[in-house]
This record gives structure tokens, sequence and C-alpha cells, in this order.
């Protein structure tokens, strides 16, 4: 594995240490000292310290911007699948939303026909567009396509 890679999923794991880290560094590069004389910069004999400092601060917080925008994409990707599948629902005929309500409760075959008044034929062709809508080969997968 890379080292760039394992640095951000270190990032990734331990975000809000990073976070900290990166807020602890910002105050450390502009620290000051207080005596009677007044403030002293705490740095002032080794401003490339102080620098070296803040730019790992600032790098900690650009990596950080990039890391919650990778997970607002990823998320928004999600909500995206989800409302083309809710949409996959909506081309469903009337009677396969209600052949469809019907598997989602667990009913058999049989006891879908009574309900719907219609033929075992029917009914198998009914699930069978159903499936090729949701883009799903059976029962379960149709339940877990529902749970997503």
């Amino acid at each position: 594995m890379k080292i760039k890679t394992k640095i951000l999923n270190f990032i990734y794991k331990y975000e809000k240490l990073v976070e900290g880290l990166a807020i602890f560094l910002i105050f450390l590069s502009v620290s000051f000292t207080f005596d009677k004389n007044g403030a002293k910069f705490v740095w002032h004999n080794y401003p490339g310290i102080a620098f070296a400092i803040a730019i790992i601060a600032v790098l900690l917080g650009v990596i950080l911007v990039r890391i919650e925008r990778y997970k607002i994409q990823r998320k928004s990707s999600l909500i995206s699948k989800n409302k083309k599948d809710n949409n996959k629902y909506e081309l469903l005929t009337n009677r396969q939303k209600q052949v469809y309500d019907l598997l989602m409760l667990n009913k058999s075959n049989k006891e879908i026909c009574n309900e719907l008044f219609i033929e075992i034929s029917t009914l198998k062709s009914h699930i069978n567009r159903i499936y090729k809508t949701m883009n799903v080969q059976n029962r379960k997968e149709l339940k877990k396509h529902k749970e997503q």
C-alpha cells in the first residue's frame, strides 16, 4: 500500500484527533509568552519553525476539508441511488404495486392470488415484470432492495 493511502486512511480513521492536532498547531504557531516587560512571540528567534508549524496545520486543514467533501459526495451518491430505486417503484403499474406490497409482507403466491382474485399465471407474470423493473432475480433480492 502506498504511503499516501496509509496516511489518508489514518487521517480518515482518526479524523477528530487530526482536527484537534491542526487546531493545536495553529495556536502553537502564534503563541506568545508574557512577562513583566510585555508580550513576546514564542518563536521570535525561530520564525522558520513557526512558519513550518503553520504550514503543517494548514495542510491538515485542507486534508480534513477534502475528506469531508469526499464523505458528502459519497452520501450524495447513495441518496441519488435511493431516489433512482424509488423511481423504479413508480414505474410499476397499480396492480404490480399491489403485488409488490403483498410480496413485501411475505405473502405466498397462493395468498396473493386469493387476495387479488387473480390466477397464478397472472401473478407470476406480474412478479416477473416487477423483478425486471427492479432489476432483481428473486424475492430475497427484492426484499434487500427495499431495505436499502
